[in-house]
């Protein structure tokens, strides 16, 4: 998930809960089904350890961990040590089809101004922050552990039924939170250039008869130089990743279009009907034509 941190976030619910051991519970005290996520989510675990299934991949999480589930994502919490967490669903600008080789970052000088104080002299027309947002982030990628745990205790120390300021307040908080996180991953994670060039030419080609031989072959590299790119620095495979736009693209027709399934099947790069119905429902948990007919602006 690419966020533009320039940009306001909108906490739309925030709180703090646990899980006992065994299989997950939902607030009906029924096992937990698959859920379709219709705002971003974020968890901070502060103790203990479970494991979930976003998307096709299971995620083992534990103590310190991250977990940023993406909208319009089908997860599932399945088994647990009994845990603690935080969690935030919230709205915020993401840039999927931007990027980061196409952000403008104008220079920050720094000039001393005292003897015992400083301050930054900021030059430039524009500047953007955009970060590219994992789903599960290991606590061992932090160094930044406890600042991370203090800014969720300093949100929930405020009462947004007080007063609407409290409510930008955690707004603000949040944003910090990402930006914390962002800062984190800069360290780890250094700019590829040559990763940015493909991501921006599979975000305008995902619609083709796009695959992994046909990108190397445009680029000059060997698959598995491409392959090992994308599974380290996006934690995933080409062709998921090709997949993933794909589908996504292919809620956005069926919820908004009167397209049939076949029709959006080509228009977003599957002109394989049946593939594409296999692919959608082993990401969703149900068919197009499900999906279609069930959620127009389906809240689990």
């Amino acid at each position: 998930m690419v966020v533009d941190l320039d940009k306001p976030v909108n906490v739309k619910m925030f709180g703090k809960t646990t899980q006992q051991n065994g299989f997950w519970i939902d607030q009906k005290d029924q096992p937990q089904k698959s859920q379709f996520i219709s705002s971003n989510l974020l968890l901070y675990v502060t103790s203990g350890y479970f494991n979930m299934l976003i998307g096709d991949d299971i995620y083992n999480v534990s103590e310190g961990d991250v977990v940023i589930i993406p909208a319009k994502t089908i997860y599932q919490p399945r088994e647990t040590e009994g845990c603690s967490y935080y969690f935030v669903h919230f709205s915020a600008t993401t840039l999927e089809n931007t990027p980061p080789s196409s952000i403008d970052q104008s220079l920050l000088r720094f000039q001393e101004v005292t003897e015992n104080g400083y301050a930054y002299n900021y030059y430039g027309k524009q500047y953007s922050s955009v970060i590219n947002l994992p789903v599960h982030i290991k606590h061992n990628n932090f160094k930044l552990y406890y600042p991370l745990r203090n800014v969720f205790e300093r949100a929930t120390k405020l009462n947004i039924w007080r007063n609407n300021y409290e409510k930008l307040l955690l707004d603000n908080i949040i944003r910090e939170l990402l930006i914390l996180i962002s800062t984190e991953l800069a360290t780890h994670q250094a700019p590829n250039n040559t990763l940015q060039k493909i991501l921006h030419y599979i975000n305008k080609n995902y619609t083709t008869n796009l695959t992994l031989t046909s990108i190397a072959e445009t680029f000059g590299f060997s698959t598995s130089y491409i392959t090992k790119l994308f599974r380290n620095f996006l934690g995933k495979g080409t062709v998921d990743y090709i997949n993933d736009l794909r589908l996504t693209a292919a809620c956005e027709y069926l919820i908004s279009s009167s397209y049939t399934i076949g029709e959006i099947s080509n228009k977003i790069g599957f002109p394989n009907q049946y593939y594409f119905d296999r692919l959608f429902k082993r990401k969703y948990g149900v068919t197009p034509k499900e999906f279609r007919k069930s959620n127009n602006n389906n809240n689990f």
